[in-house]
């Protein structure tokens, strides 16, 4: 290991706070790494690391150095990526995160067609709708839908993704039609967990703006099941629309107070801001940009 591969080593374990960590992000392992940083210690004539069996901690001689090479390993990595590009097409491992529903219905299709067009390029597809810690999992980028909470992160929004109301006719039937936000109050409304402020639905229309607390029998978490449970009659359900496109296409829901706007969540792209952006994620991020750029 060279001394440029041995300061990206050093840098990965302080940013991981894990030796192993570190190893299976460099390709090497945990006895190597650990050798490494020592050969690393000793031509510096200096202590980076506090190691106990529970952590791994920079001292202050490690966190001077990592103030100063971090600044030049991005810089070093930007350069051989922007030669690397110039000259080969993108290759290697894209570590993805995405929400379970939205995956098989949208997101397979633009993968598919990214994979085709770069066959150097593997994919290596996780779904689930927790907040994955993208650094420490090691992950280059994560599809998320909603307000974004502020982070170290760079997101790029890819499209809007609208809200809508929808519900059966059988129970618009027996329930009734509501004619105002209000009126959602009354009624049995599907609690998708997996949205913020799950028991609330805002509105607007012009310059008014409604507040709803909502109540239900049903919570779950999932934007398809609860288009499927409004669909069976058991209530109004606020969903994404690409959610309930298929369900209202095929009759068994119609939407509900279409002159009023649901509060929407955009579709983002979020990568790591501590990491050079490599040449195939930022071609990734380009290509789902350009393919919902009429929408999701």
């Amino acid at each position: 290991m060279d001394r440029i591969d041995a300061l990206r080593l050093f840098s990965s374990v302080a940013e991981l706070g894990s030796f192993t960590q570190a190893a299976e992000r460099e390709g090497v392992t945990p006895g190597a790494a650990s050798k490494q940083i020592t050969a690393l210690e000793t031509r510096l004539q200096a202590r980076l690391f506090e190691r106990t069996t529970r952590s791994v901690r920079l001292t202050e001689a490690g966190a001077a150095l990592l103030e100063r090479v971090r600044p030049w390993l991005d810089e070093y990595d930007a350069l051989e990526e922007g030669v690397a590009c110039a000259t080969q097409a993108p290759a290697g491992l894209l570590r993805v995160s995405a929400p379970v529903d939205f995956t098989p219905r949208k997101l397979i299709r633009p993968i598919a067609d990214f994979m085709n067009k770069w066959p150097g390029v593997e994919v290596r597809l996780s779904m689930g709708d927790r907040m994955v810690d993208l650094v420490n999992e090691g992950f280059d980028v994560a599809i998320r839908i909603g307000n974004l909470p502020d982070s170290a992160l760079i997101a790029r929004q890819l499209a809007p993704a609208e809200m809508v109301l929808v519900a059966s006719p059988d129970y618009l039937s027996a329930a009734g039609v509501p004619a105002t936000p209000d009126e959602l109050a009354k009624h049995a409304v599907i609690i998708d967990r997996n949205k913020p402020a799950a028991h609330q639905v805002v509105l607007s229309r012009g310059d008014e703006r409604a507040e709803v607390r909502i109540n239900g029998r049903l919570s779950l978490n999932g934007a398809i099941a609860a288009v499927e449970a409004a669909a069976t009659g058991l209530g109004i359900v606020g969903t994404p629309a690409w959610a309930a496109e298929q369900a209202l296409a095929e009759g068994r829901v119609v939407r509900l107070l279409d002159d009023w706007e649901l509060e929407h969540r955009d579709l983002w792209a979020v990568f790591p801001s501590s990491r050079y952006l490599a040449h195939r994620v930022r071609l990734f991020v380009d290509h789902l940009k350009a393919h919902f750029a009429d929408g999701i």
